[in-house]
């Protein structure tokens, strides 16, 4: 798990973990926690114009 303090957009890459796709950080190579994913959902769900509900 990443614990970077703060994770931006532009810094998530997602690599293939056996058959499933996992959102990674790019400067440690780590996977997201939970909080940073729901964080990075949220600016994803902002920038493609995406209601929240």
């Amino acid at each position: 798990m990443c614990n970077c303090p703060k994770v931006t957009f532009y810094e998530v890459e997602f690599k293939l973990f056996g058959m499933k796709v996992v959102p990674t950080h790019k400067n440690c190579g780590d996977t997201l926690n939970d909080d940073q994913f729901n964080s990075f959902d949220k600016e994803l769900r902002k920038y493609w114009g995406f209601e929240e509900k």
